[in-house]
Protein backbone atom coordinates (compact mmCIF):
# COMPACT_ATOMS: atom_id res chain seq x y z
CA UNK A 1 0.00 0.00 0.00
CA UNK A 2 1.74 2.94 -1.22
CA UNK A 3 2.20 5.75 1.64
CA UNK A 4 -0.21 8.85 1.31
CA UNK A 5 0.95 12.47 1.61
CA UNK A 6 -1.46 15.50 3.07
CA UNK A 7 -0.93 19.04 3.71
CA UNK A 8 -3.35 21.34 5.72
CA UNK A 9 -4.72 24.29 3.94
CA UNK A 10 -7.14 26.63 5.39
CA UNK A 11 -7.25 24.11 8.64
CA UNK A 12 -8.16 21.22 6.01
CA UNK A 13 -6.47 18.00 5.42
CA UNK A 14 -5.72 17.58 1.56
CA UNK A 15 -4.48 14.90 0.02
CA UNK A 16 -0.82 15.57 -2.10
CA UNK A 17 1.81 13.40 -4.35
CA UNK A 18 4.51 12.70 -2.19
CA UNK A 19 6.63 15.18 -4.88
CA UNK A 20 4.50 17.99 -3.73
CA UNK A 21 4.36 17.23 -0.32
CA UNK A 22 8.35 17.00 -0.37
CA UNK A 23 8.60 20.41 -2.27
CA UNK A 24 6.46 22.15 0.15
CA UNK A 25 8.39 20.96 3.86
CA UNK A 26 11.71 21.79 1.57
CA UNK A 27 10.52 25.32 1.11
CA UNK A 28 8.77 25.59 4.66
CA UNK A 29 12.46 24.29 6.14
CA UNK A 30 14.42 26.96 3.70
CA UNK A 31 12.07 29.17 4.92
CA UNK A 32 12.40 28.96 8.54
CA UNK A 33 16.08 29.19 8.01
CA UNK A 34 16.42 32.18 6.61
CA UNK A 35 14.25 33.60 9.43
CA UNK A 36 16.77 32.18 11.35
CA UNK A 37 19.64 34.17 9.57
CA UNK A 38 17.55 37.11 9.55
CA UNK A 39 16.59 37.54 13.50
CA UNK A 40 20.64 36.14 14.09
CA UNK A 41 21.32 39.27 11.99
CA UNK A 42 19.30 41.73 13.56
CA UNK A 43 17.46 42.32 10.01
CA UNK A 44 14.29 44.27 10.26
CA UNK A 45 12.06 43.60 7.04
CA UNK A 46 9.75 45.75 5.35
CA UNK A 47 6.82 43.50 6.52
CA UNK A 48 7.76 45.09 9.45
CA UNK A 49 6.68 48.37 8.17
CA UNK A 50 3.14 49.90 8.99
CA UNK A 51 1.35 51.67 6.38
CA UNK A 52 3.33 55.13 6.79
CA UNK A 53 6.42 53.52 6.35
CA UNK A 54 7.61 53.02 10.22
CA UNK A 55 8.67 50.21 12.02
CA UNK A 56 6.23 49.10 14.51
CA UNK A 57 6.68 50.35 17.90
CA UNK A 58 6.11 46.70 19.19
CA UNK A 59 9.21 45.01 17.10
CA UNK A 60 11.08 43.59 19.94
CA UNK A 61 13.93 40.93 19.48
CA UNK A 62 12.45 39.15 22.59
CA UNK A 63 15.53 36.67 22.65
CA UNK A 64 17.72 40.20 24.04
CA UNK A 65 17.58 40.65 27.70
CA UNK A 66 17.90 44.34 27.97
CA UNK A 67 17.97 44.48 31.78
CA UNK A 68 20.53 41.91 32.08
CA UNK A 69 22.67 43.43 29.64
CA UNK A 70 22.18 46.53 31.98
CA UNK A 71 22.94 44.08 34.81
CA UNK A 72 26.00 42.74 33.58
CA UNK A 73 27.26 45.66 32.02
CA UNK A 74 27.25 47.46 35.70
CA UNK A 75 28.93 44.60 36.85
CA UNK A 76 31.72 44.58 34.50
CA UNK A 77 32.14 48.11 35.55
CA UNK A 78 32.33 47.37 38.64
CA UNK A 79 34.99 44.85 38.47
CA UNK A 80 37.09 47.04 36.54
CA UNK A 81 36.37 49.90 39.29
CA UNK A 82 37.31 47.59 42.22
CA UNK A 83 40.62 46.24 40.00
CA UNK A 84 41.47 50.00 39.45
CA UNK A 85 41.76 49.95 43.49
CA UNK A 86 44.68 47.13 43.87
CA UNK A 87 47.63 48.28 43.94
CA UNK A 88 50.36 47.46 40.75
CA UNK A 89 51.40 44.16 41.96
CA UNK A 90 48.05 43.05 42.97
CA UNK A 91 46.71 44.40 39.24
CA UNK A 92 49.72 42.82 37.36
CA UNK A 93 48.73 39.40 38.73
CA UNK A 94 45.26 39.22 38.34
CA UNK A 95 46.00 40.69 34.75
CA UNK A 96 48.40 38.45 33.94
CA UNK A 97 45.95 35.64 35.46
CA UNK A 98 42.81 36.54 33.66
CA UNK A 99 43.24 38.92 30.84
CA UNK A 100 46.23 37.34 29.68
CA UNK A 101 45.32 33.62 30.57
CA UNK A 102 48.45 32.64 32.27
CA UNK A 103 49.01 29.87 34.67
CA UNK A 104 50.28 30.55 38.01
CA UNK A 105 53.20 28.49 37.31
CA UNK A 106 54.25 30.91 34.48
CA UNK A 107 54.00 34.17 36.76
CA UNK A 108 55.74 32.57 39.58
CA UNK A 109 58.60 31.61 37.33
CA UNK A 110 58.72 35.25 36.24
CA UNK A 111 58.87 36.79 39.61
CA UNK A 112 60.96 33.90 40.81
CA UNK A 113 59.24 33.16 43.67
CA UNK A 114 57.39 30.08 44.32
CA UNK A 115 54.22 28.09 42.76
CA UNK A 116 52.12 28.27 46.47
CA UNK A 117 53.23 32.14 46.84
CA UNK A 118 51.45 33.24 43.46
CA UNK A 119 48.69 31.04 44.47
CA UNK A 120 48.30 32.23 48.06
CA UNK A 121 48.58 35.99 46.84
CA UNK A 122 45.94 35.19 43.73
CA UNK A 123 43.34 33.72 46.94
CA UNK A 124 44.77 36.83 48.56
CA UNK A 125 43.72 39.12 45.79
CA UNK A 126 40.43 37.94 45.04
CA UNK A 127 39.44 38.16 48.48
CA UNK A 128 40.28 41.90 48.58
CA UNK A 129 38.53 42.25 45.43
CA UNK A 130 35.12 40.16 46.88
CA UNK A 131 35.44 42.82 49.44
CA UNK A 132 35.56 45.89 47.06
CA UNK A 133 32.75 44.56 45.22
CA UNK A 134 30.57 44.17 48.31
CA UNK A 135 31.45 47.58 48.78
CA UNK A 136 30.98 48.76 45.46
CA UNK A 137 27.81 47.68 44.77
CA UNK A 138 26.26 48.63 48.17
Amino acid sequence: MPKEYYLYVNGQRVKVSEQIYKVYWREKEHEKYLEQVDKKNHLLLFSSLDHDGHFYENIVDEGIDVEKIVEIQMMIEAVRNAISRLNAEEKDIIERLYFHDETLSSIARKKNVSYQAIQWRKNSILKKLKLLLEEIMK
